[in-house]
């Protein structure tokens, strides 16, 4: 186990094992920190192929712990720290169906989610169909109003390029596109893709007719 304190909310962090998890939790409530506070997870795809889990805990003066352990992505088993702090099964359950997290001796019910919902939708590689479907606020295509910019995505939907109209011959899109494609912003244009053609056969076009018009001059 490792140590070190948060600069801005002053907690000490603990970074765990997953199989010391439990004995972590058991030895900071032992010390005071005996007020679970709560339990949420991060996705890490771009940086590691894992989901980061972390636990806040407090004493009665208000000092903090957090703990923090990595489990595998899609097929991560962490201990339930439910038969230490009960509150925390609630966000076990909640952490468990948007991670794809199973907590190993909790409740393995769903909280939020109905039984036919998608899994893991909290996964940064999960992909927002509605967002897709819906039109983005700022996005102006060409030929849609007055001045045209270039498309955009919105958070949570890949590029283009990543998921939609990926050239099949490309292969899957590797964890770093799609954690770039997850936060949204301009599409690319690629020089070796069909949009990216276009766009460069457009401007080739257009600076082939500025240069014969210069020609004629």
């Amino acid at each position: 186990m490792t140590g070190g304190t948060d600069d801005l909310l002053d907690d000490i962090i603990r970074r765990v094992d997953p199989a010391d998890w439990v004995a972590a939790a058991q030895g900071a409530r032992d010390e005071g920190f005996d007020r679970f506070d709560w339990l949420d997870a991060t996705d890490d795809i771009g940086r590691a192929d894992t989901v980061t889990v972390v636990c806040r805990l407090q004493d009665r003066t208000g000092r903090a712990v957090r703990l923090r352990t990595g489990v595998s992505r899609r097929d991560g088993v962490l201990p339930s720290l439910a038969t230490v702090f009960p509150g925390a099964g609630w966000c076990e359950r909640e952490a468990g169906e948007g991670f794809a997290v199973t907590f190993d001796g909790g409740d393995p019910r769903r909280l939020l989610l109905a039984p036919d919902a998608p899994e893991a939708p909290l996964l940064k590689d999960h992909l927002l169909a509605a967002r897709v479907a819906v039109p983005w606020p700022g996005a102006t295509e060409p030929g849609e109003g007055g001045r045209s910019r270039r498309r955009m995505v919105p958070p949570g939907v890949p590029d283009p390029a990543v998921w939609g109209d990926r050239d099949p011959a490309a292969g899957p899109a590797d964890a770093e596109d799609i954690a770039a494609g997850a936060a949204g912003g301009r599409v690319r244009r690629s020089r070796d893709g069909e949009r990216g053609g276009r766009s460069e056969r457009g401007r080739g076009s257009e600076r082939g007719g500025r240069s014969e018009r210069g020609a004629d001059r």
